[in-house]
């Protein structure tokens, strides 16, 4: 189905007829961000085997190879997916100031537009962000739960949380995991307001200030093992040796790593909770795909050479520890000199 928020649809059908018990899942990102939405994918297939799922992605453009092992994921487990491509015009809207968050793009909104174009396709949708991995076969709680005349189920933050007076809100939450009613969502024009808000100006947390602020008061919250959040950054920063730290992953079902370090990253490869993404991704389509390394980032490549060097230094990696000082040292230079590296 179109609507004024998408230009084209591709659905990616396999043999099996959908009944009313399959559980609609949504990602967004743009064309780069792809792999990592089939490598989150993924780990919802691999870890709910008894469960029917029926995917919409929310893209700005897929590239051929990314559409293929699309269509591969689609046989492998003979899942439904569909494709949905976001109206150019709309995504002109939102501004491109990240508000220093170079690790987001303009897709961090890409969700409004989704809420909004699925309605009268589906129910109910669970968003999850694409920088996460599910673990286990819990997340189907979100369907269970009553939503009596709400329209989201989030997961809270701590009480007290600086968001809380900063956008005054009843309560705060990270935007990474929301489950959906879209006929209340869409009843409630939500999509126009969402956007409406984002562009009056450049919001700290973007897409995730600008939900708090329009479903204040308008959700259920549920425990944090729906959506718990890891810090690849605070913890190079913090431990004293990264290879070393674990978690209690049964105490946890979604594993949402936020922060600008991710588990794609090349220097992050020595921690066991990036680990439990890569292993996902070893049983994805994207299983070939490169990991990423400082130099593939191309917005103040230099902090990026920063962390890999104090994660080699702390795991006495010397021979890294000066390739990655020097690294960083010379593309500091070359921003700094304004060589066209911002």
């Amino acid at each position: 189905m179109m609507s004024r928020y998408v230009d084209k649809v591709i659905n990616l059908k396999q043999k099996n007829i959908r009944n009313a018990n399959v559980k609609h899942i949504l990602l967004c990102g743009d064309t780069h961000y792809i792999k990592y939405i089939g490598v989150t994918m993924t780990s919802i297939l691999l870890t709910n085997k008894g469960e029917e799922f029926e995917f919409h992605i929310f893209v700005d453009s897929v590239s051929e190879e990314d559409l293929s092992r699309l269509e591969q994921t689609s046989e492998k487990f003979s899942v439904l997916i569909n494709i949905y491509f976001i109206n150019i015009d709309v995504i002109k809207k939102f501004s491109e100031d990240m508000h220093g968050n170079d690790h987001i793009s303009v897709a961090a909104y890409f969700r409004f537009i989704a809420f909004g174009a699925l309605y009268k396709i589906v129910d109910k949708v669970l968003y999850l962000d694409s920088d996460i991995c599910v673990l286990d076969d819990k997340i189907n709680i979100f369907w269970k739960i009553d939503l009596l005349d709400k329209i989201a189920i989030v997961i809270g933050k701590q009480a007290g949380d600086s968001s809380e007076i900063r956008l005054n809100v009843e309560k705060a939450f990270n935007s990474g995991v929301i489950f959906v009613d879209i006929n209340n969502w869409n009843e409630s024009d939500l999509t126009s307001k969402c956007i409406e808000k984002a562009c009056e100006k450049v919001w700290p947390f973007l897409d995730q200030d600008v939900l708090n602020m329009i479903l204040d008061k308008k959700f259920i919250s549920v425990k944090q093992r729906y959506n718990y959040e890891f810090s690849l950054s605070k913890m190079i920063d913090n431990a004293d040796k990264p290879s070393k730290v674990v978690i209690d992953e049964n105490e946890i079902t979604v594993l949402h790593y936020i922060g600008a370090s991710k588990p794609w990253h090349t220097w992050v490869q020595c921690c066991p909770v990036a680990q439990l993404w890569v292993n996902v991704k070893k049983e994805s389509c994207w299983e070939d795909s490169s990991l990423a390394s400082p130099s593939s980032i191309k917005k103040q490549t230099y902090k990026y050479f920063h962390k890999a060097a104090r994660v080699s230094l702390k795991e006495h990696v010397w021979m890294d520890v000066i390739k990655n000082y020097v690294l960083y040292v010379y593309w500091k230079v070359r921003c700094f000199l304004n060589l066209g590296i911002s």
